[in-house]
Order: structure tokens, then sequence, then C-alpha cells
């Protein structure tokens, strides 16, 4: 699967139910904002004010530039409910238009594109606040790699340039632990149940098997919670798992996770969950972004190929180099094998016309090194022992040893071998 496919199954999971809402005018706060203050400030780090943002978000630019109209029809809607206004997701890189949805009139949206994945390919953080004191956001993406394998688990720890995103897979039982039941805990809110909501799921498989993910995981776990004081809360994790195979039958497991978080009044819960479903299953694809990724597509898979060939090239190059290094040295070997042979055994070699002599005479040329000299003896036995006078005895017999023969006078005998 291609990276940007990748990329477009992660953008599922940002945008599915990532909403939050809080009235303006309401002081009422019915949990503790510290995790939720963390998602906002994140969003405030590029200038996303929340409280300076108090204007219509249905009037906003278009691709072009061109303002869209604020929605001047259905006044009364829009203040007490019922009527819809587009929101669009933009990319801060380009200034196009990603997608948009359309979410009830009197929500007021913020949403700020992140690029931690791709540089050129936004996720997007929402907020949202309206009526009935709710507040609905989600978290960045968490994204990580795992190989089954320990051994290529180890080697990839130690020379892999992704080492710091390697980790296990984790349940979603224990995700939730680790992030979100006790932060609820500390805002007053108890776990009620976990629930389906098939429509977001639905939406979300519908979208991994368009963008080649039909092999992929999902686990969408939802969590219904409440504080006793007249609100509710739904924290949703989205999680997929996909396999990507690898060298030798082995698999590259990458998984990913994205948490959003509702709270709102009881009275409001139910239809708060359907706009936001709503809102989701609204959202349209811009066109002119759509042509601007099949270009980048296009661009970068050119320059894949164009390193791959200069790659390529450049092994070739490498390999050339190498193969006329090692004919050299091949040469070298060859002229200095060719050089000893002749001098040995070449016809202008002492040692040639030595051994064509002891072939005439019978003989053999023995060196003694007792006494640093070559002698000559009579050809024909297995060994032979010499004293330090050159005198010699012929042995076939190969546990003899002349120095502990007593018949021999308690000479020094010295087994010599073949001078040449």
């Amino acid at each position: 699967m291609t990276s940007n496919k990748i990329i477009l199954i992660l953008s599922v999971l940002v945008f599915t139910l990532s909403c939050k809402e809080n009235t303006q005018n309401s002081n009422t706060s019915y949990y503790e904002d510290d995790f939720y203050e963390e998602t906002e400030n994140y969003l405030e780090e590029d200038g996303f004010d929340y409280e300076e943002r108090t204007e219509d978000y249905s009037e906003y630019s278009n691709v072009n530039g061109h303002q869209k109209p604020t929605q001047k029809k259905g006044l009364l809607k829009s203040i007490f409910g019922g009527g819809k206004k587009s929101h669009d997701f933009v990319d801060a890189r380009t200034g196009l238009v990603v997608n948009s949805a359309k979410y009830p009139a009197n929500w007021q949206i913020i949403s700020k594109p992140i690029y931690t994945l791709d540089q050129k390919i936004p996720m997007h953080l929402v907020q949202i606040q309206g009526p009935g004191n709710l507040k609905t956001f989600n978290t960045p993406i968490y994204f990580y790699i795992h190989y089954p394998n320990p051994q290529i688990s180890q080697w990839m720890k130690q020379y892999s340039s992704t080492s710091s995103m390697m980790r296990p897979v984790k349940s979603n039982q224990q995700i939730m632990q680790d992030e979100v039941n006790q932060r609820m805990a500390n805002s007053g809110f108890k776990l009620i149940r976990q629930r389906k909501i098939p429509r977001a799921q639905n939406y979300i498989r519908n979208i991994l098997n368009k963008t080649g993910g039909q092999q992929a995981q999902l686990d969408h776990f939802v969590t219904e919670w409440t504080n006793g004081k007249g609100q509710k809360a739904l924290v949703t994790l989205a999680k997929i798992t996909m396999g990507q195979p690898i060298l030798n039958g082995n698999t590259m497991l990458m998984w990913f996770y994205s948490l959003d978080y509702v709270f709102v009044d009881e009275d409001k819960f139910e239809d708060t969950i359907n706009d936001l479903l709503n809102a989701m299953e609204s959202t349209k694809e811009n066109t002119e972004w759509t042509q601007y990724m099949a270009q980048l597509n296009q661009v970068r898979a050119q320059k894949a190929a164009q390193q791959h060939r200069i790659n390529m090239r450049n092994r070739q190059a490498a390999f050339n180099a190498h193969q006329q290094k090692m004919k050299g040295i091949w040469a070298a070997q060859d002229a200095n094998h060719a050089s000893f042979m002749n001098r040995t055994f070449g016809s202008g070699s002492n040692v040639a016309q030595n051994q064509f002599v002891n072939m005439i005479n019978e003989e053999e040329t023995v060196y003694n090194p007792s006494s640093g000299k070559n002698y000559q003896v009579s050809a024909g036995s297995t060994e032979y022992w010499m004293d330090s006078d050159g005198n010699y005895i012929k042995n076939d017999n190969l546990f003899y040893n002349p120095n502990g023969d007593i018949n021999l006078n308690n000479r020094e005998w010295t087994k010599v071998k073949s001078a040449f």
C-alpha cells in the first residue's frame, strides 16, 4: 500500500466524529477542562484563539479566493436550531479546500491542519462549541510500527530510522486504560457502558475499502459516560491495523488510532450524536484538491522512478568499477603465477634441469636442515635420514628412527626432504 493511501486512510480517523461543542453563553462547566485545554492550546499555537473567533463560520474563502455568502435565509433556524452551514477543511500549504461538511448553523467550528505524517497532506484537528454545553474534539493520530518477528524487531531498533515509531500493538482496552479512563475519572465521569455506532463504523469501513484498505483491521471502540450532574460523554477510539509483507515471508504491522471526545447535556446527547453522524456523512471532497493530489502523486511517482533509475545506474557503475578492479588484480596474479612457473619449472630454470639430471642418474636431491646444504641420494626410498657428514640411510619403514638404533654408534640422524 502506498504512503498516500495510508495518509488518506489516516485522515478518515481525524474526521470521523471529530467535533466538540459548548455554548458561548453558558458559564457552566460540567467537567475539568485540563485535557480539553491540551487540544485547545494545540489549536491556538497557530492563532486559533477560540474566544476571539465569534464570526459566522458559514462565511469563508473558497479555493479561488471568492467569499461564499453568509447564509441570510433561515435566520430563525440559525438562532433556534435546525439550519445547516458548511465548514471547509483547508490545506494551509496550498490554500485549497480539502473537503467540507455541513453542521448545525448554531455550532461554532474551528479546524487546524497539521502535517505530522506528510508535509504536503494535512490532517485536521477540529473543535466545535454550541448549545447544550457540548464540546467535542479529537486528538492527533498516533502512528506506530510493529515487527512480530523478534529478530527483525531487534535489528530494526538498532539500525532503522523509524525505531522511535516502533511499538507493539495495544488492545483497545489498554489504550483506553492508558489515555482515557483516568482523565475521565478526574473530570468526574463514570463509565456507563460500551456501545456500538454502526453508521460511523460503516462509514470508515467504506472509505477503507475505497482506498485500498480492504484487508485492514478496523476497531471502533465506543464508550458512554456520565457525571451524575446532567451531562453525558462519548469517547470513541478508532484504530486501524494493516499488515505489509517484507522479506522472507515476514510482516510489518502499521497501526494507528485517534480518540474523539463528546461532552453534552444529557437531554441533547442522542441528538448531538446524530448531528455529528450527519455531518460526517455529508463530507464532500473538493475536486480541485482531488486534482492536486493526483498531480502530487504523479510527481512523487516520477521522482521515485527517477531516483530508482539513478540508484540502479550507481549500483551498475559500482559493480563495473569493482569488476575492472578485480580484472586488474586477476591479471597481476596470473602474471605472477606464470612468472613463478616459468622460473621454477620452465625450460630455462635450474630446477627443471636438475630434475632432468636426477631422472637420468636415478638420484634425488635432498636438503639437510642441520647443515643447510643439498645432497644427492639414490632415488627410490620413502624417506631419508642423514647425519652432519652427509651420510644417509634409506628407509621405507615409517616407524623406524635411526636415532634409537644402538647399532649406528649413537650418531645423530636428521630426516631430510626433497630440495625441490
